[in-house]
């Protein structure tokens, strides 16, 4: 019974740990893409461009 609850206890702390890494991993890569985003993408768009209105900036 020992080696069973050692061996539930190893595998949910390795779960623990890989989801641990997962998450800081998804934020890192939703918080780059966001300022990527931003800095080149959206940048266009900050200008009050609106393709809607014929009487806007560009």
């Amino acid at each position: 019974m020992k080696d069973v609850t050692l061996l539930l206890v190893w595998l949910i702390a390795m779960f623990g740990l890989i989801g641990g890494v997962m998450a800081a991993v998804a934020r890192f890569v939703r918080k780059d893409s966001m300022n990527y985003d931003k800095r080149f993408t959206w940048s266009d768009y900050d200008s009050g461009y609106d393709p809607r209105n014929k009487n806007s900036g560009k």
